[in-house]
């Protein structure tokens, strides 16, 4: 690849600056509800900058959720794959909640990123992107799940049977924590809580049956 020239690094960095201002307001439960001025302001430069690096807010939420997803593939494909496949599991589980839980705003914007709705107002590069990201995810998982049903540890089912318990499951824990507080739910503290999800989840995965 060729360098960069001086005005594609300063395109980058300011593009760098957008998206960590945007992160820094999208730490609260209201994060919907920063506007582009805002983003703006914190970045320190004119409505106008912003968008001449992304038309939409819809595209600031999309760089955010890709850049979080790309984070965690990177910290999936370290774990040692030589280990047993529900140790491997746990670790993937350990992960997600670990850095979701580091990367709050980031993971809160990731959620907002699923509905149907908000895919459909993006441009055919955006979804191009999302349908990628999400191709890794799914190839990923999909050989840890294949080790496993060859092994005879994990029933044989259709991979999308057996990762829609584990990604609502997921989903409905980090919702709790970043929604609400768990001690309205439970007594117990937050590591325990996730830790009891973990195995619920991998008892889930391992015990399914047809």
């Amino acid at each position: 690849m060729q360098p960069l020239t001086r005005k594609e690094r300063e395109f980058a960095r300011r593009e760098r600056e957008i998206i960590d201002a945007a992160l820094s307001l999208f730490e609260t439960p209201n994060w919907e509800q920063v506007t582009v001025d805002q983003i703006a302001k914190k970045a320190e430069i004119g409505k106008g900058t912003v968008y001449k690096h992304f038309s939409t807010k819809d595209e600031i939420y999309a760089c955010i959720t890709l850049e979080f997803h790309e984070r965690l593939l990177a910290e999936f494909r370290a774990i040692d794959h030589e280990m047993p496949v529900d140790k491997v599991m746990k670790e993937v589980i350990r992960l997600s909640f670990e850095l979701s839980l580091a990367c709050q705003a980031h993971a809160r914007v990731s959620f907002y990123c699923k509905r149907a709705d908000y895919i459909e107002r993006l441009s055919s590069q955006y979804q191009e992107k999302f349908e990628r990201i999400e191709g890794l995810f799914e190839s990923f998982i999909g050989r840890i799940l294949d080790t496993g049903i060859e092994q005879g540890i994990i029933p044989k089912r259709p991979h999308e049977h057996l990762i829609i318990g584990l990604e609502a499951t997921f989903d409905g824990a980090m919702s709790m924590i970043l929604n609400t507080n768990i001690s309205c739910h439970t007594e117990l503290e937050q590591d325990e809580f996730i830790t009891i999800i973990s195995e619920y989840m991998i008892a889930g995965l391992m015990g399914l049956r047809s």
